[in-house]
């Protein structure tokens, strides 16, 4: 979860694990679970850029862990997809880090019951377009780098997220600009003390 590396939407895993000779059958078990939408585990929100990734090989993961979405008549790539890039939107942040209990609160680590907890899009009530309007930015901005979450407001692949998220969910779009604006000067984001929006 090095913000140097993962910068982008799209990731590759780092690591090739083999089993431990005796524990083939707990091995197994675990790569049912494999996954190719990730969710962190945990996040230095002064220099993380994702809050979600996907990849294109199914895998496991100890800073991220998979995330296995099922929607009735949603082809699951393209849900994967569709949350992917509604994570890494302001609203998605904000969904994310809004309901946080952590000690230090710059460097939140997240529970699987936290992670099951975060508020998402309901596709189904939604319908398909949503979610394929959401994929189609999710095929656009994939590969592009996205800024740390300090410098979100000032990040034109974030805006373009935002932009793709009030398009298919019908959200206002200067309310969304206004939890960037106040996302980037969070002082648990910053690591600062709070300075105002400038």
């Amino acid at each position: 979860h090095k913000s140097d590396v993962t910068q982008s939407m799209l990731a590759e895993p780092d690591t090739f694990v083999t089993a431990k000779q005796g524990k083939e059958a707990q091995a197994n078990r675990l790569w049912e679970q494999r996954g190719n939408l990730m969710l962190p585990m945990r996040a230095r929100l002064n220099t993380v850029r994702m809050l979600s990734v996907r990849l294109n090989q199914r895998a496991l993961g100890s800073a991220w862990v998979p995330c296995k979405p099922q929607v009735a008549n949603i082809d699951v790539d393209t849900l994967e997809k569709a949350l992917c890039v509604y994570l890494n939107s302001s609203v998605g942040a904000l969904a994310i880090l809004g309901d946080r209990s952590n000690k230090t609160p710059t460097y939140p680590q997240f529970s699987m019951a936290d992670l099951h907890k975060i508020p998402v899009p309901d596709f189904a009530a939604l319908g398909e377009s949503a979610a394929l309007r959401l994929a189609a930015e999710y095929d656009a901005l994939c590969e592009q780098a996205l800024l740390p979450l300090p410098r979100m407001d000032a990040d034109p692949a974030r805006a373009a997220l935002d932009a793709a998220v009030c398009d298919a969910l019908g959200i206002d779009a200067e309310r969304v600009a206004t939890i960037r604006r106040h996302l980037a000067a969070e002082p648990s984001v910053t690591g600062r003390r709070y300075a105002g929006l400038g």
